[in-house]
């Protein structure tokens, strides 16, 4: 993932830095072309980094990472904040994730609790239930028992 961040930092950068373009070279000239480790893909998400004044990644969905490569992601996002003071990320993800981030992040973080309204449940149910590629499978009153009973049972609001 630290990978696919990366290239996305660097097709936003105006110059590709000259430590990255090399590293990239000797990968691409090693054996099969071996590719970069972490520990490089971090010192050159670093000296990327260092060419923007202020960076604001979004990582959406954390959550569904599996919980290994979750715990190496914000290890690895940790140490690469370390030497990049213009770094902001915005991370969304379950209810777990704040106390996980926090944990191998090492820093304090600001957590939105956001909740969806039971009008907007409903209404997602709705447009669903109207896609739905089987809608013979569905009939009145089975329809308006997952209306009534979804949206209940996930808002608070």
């Amino acid at each position: 993932m630290i990978g696919g961040l990366l290239k996305q930092l660097l097709r936003a950068s105006r110059d590709i830095p000259t430590e990255v373009y090399e590293a990239f070279q000797k990968s691409m000239d090693q054996l099969a072309g071996r590719g970069l480790r972490l520990p490089e893909l971090i010192e050159l998400f670093q000296a990327v980094l260092r060419s923007f004044d202020r960076v604001f990644m979004c990582i959406d969905a954390l959550d569904e990472c599996l919980v290994e490569h979750r715990i190496q992601l914000l290890r690895s996002l940790c140490k690469i904040m370390e030497n990049s003071k213009g770094l902001r990320l915005f991370l969304t993800g379950r209810p777990h994730i704040p106390e996980e981030a926090s944990k191998y992040l090492m820093i304090p973080a600001v957590v939105l609790n956001i909740q969806p309204s039971h009008d907007d449940i409903t209404r997602y149910l709705a447009q669903k239930l109207d896609d739905d590629p089987n809608p013979e499978l569905m009939n009145d009153g089975l329809r308006a028992e997952i209306m009534m009973t979804i949206p209940r049972a996930f808002s608070k609001t």
